[in-house]
């Protein structure tokens, strides 16, 4: 069973983040830090969710917000939820954050180059709105990033955020 926990654990989205050289090749740009040396920001702002299937750690998805309502958010997927079950934590995840924040629109960049990110942003039910040109820098390359987002079904009003989730 899919679920999701708003967590504040550092170490665990630190060991996600940077679980193998190539996950964190996909997450992270020319600026960032080495892989041993990243460190999550620690942040009541951010909004750090880790799914699980049961016990079985399977990511984590990234959320910021850009306005009480817009929130930007980032996937990170262990190779585990390659596949089924972490398109199924991504179709739902959506109900959770319109349950558990304010949040009414969750928006998210893809660099153009990331073709099976895109590919899974738009499996996700994501919609492009346009395409932010040579905003990220990747082995010495400026791309693309294409711009998707999902809204809250008509009707949904915000929910007051709980501090604690």
């Amino acid at each position: 069973m899919i679920e999701f926990e708003r967590s504040f654990d550092y170490e665990l989205i630190r060991q996600i983040m940077t679980y193998s050289q190539s996950i964190y090749d996909r997450i992270s740009d020319d600026y960032s830090p080495p892989r041993e040396q990243f460190r999550p920001h620690e942040s009541d702002a951010i909004w750090y969710v880790i799914v699980r299937d049961g016990r079985e750690v399977l990511g984590l998805w990234m959320l910021h917000p850009q306005t009480s309502v817009c929130w930007e958010i980032h996937t990170v997927l262990l190779p585990c939820a390659w596949g089924a079950r972490g398109m199924q934590a991504a179709l739902e995840l959506p109900d959770w954050i319109w349950e558990h924040t304010t949040c009414r629109r969750i928006v998210t960049s893809v660099p153009s180059t990331n073709r099976l990110a895109l590919k899974f942003a738009i499996s996700a039910q994501m919609k492009v709105y346009g395409v932010n040109e040579a905003s990220y820098l990747k082995g010495g390359v400026l791309c693309d990033q294409v711009c998707l987002g999902i809204s809250a079904p008509a009707g949904r009003s915000p929910t007051r955020v709980r501090r604690s989730a």
